[in-house]
């Protein structure tokens, strides 16, 4: 017989058999367990709401200091066509 086909265990078995013991095993939690567990989820999502903030308020900032640095050097070379065209 040849043994290099031998039946093996699916993965996917595995996961059914463990999603269907955690449903029969219906572990209730505290209510200090579950509050503590929803004030952990609420400074979780502010801190990243706090860090996209920051991230916005970076972003505008550069784009605000290379809009003026942009407006600067505009602002330079028409000083410099207007000086050339004075002199010429």
């Amino acid at each position: 017989m040849n043994d290099t086909l031998m039946p093996v265990r699916s993965l996917d078995l595995d996961r059914h058999e463990a999603l269907a013991a955690a449903s029969t095993d219906s572990v209730r939690l505290a209510l200090v367990d579950r509050l503590s567990l929803r004030l952990g989820l609420w400074l979780l999502l502010r801190g990243a709401r706090s860090l996209d903030r920051t991230r916005d308020h970076d972003s505008r900032a550069n784009d605000l200091a290379a809009a003026s640095a942009r407006t600067a050097r505009e602002q330079a070379a028409q000083r410099e066509h207007l000086l050339r065209a004075v002199r010429a």
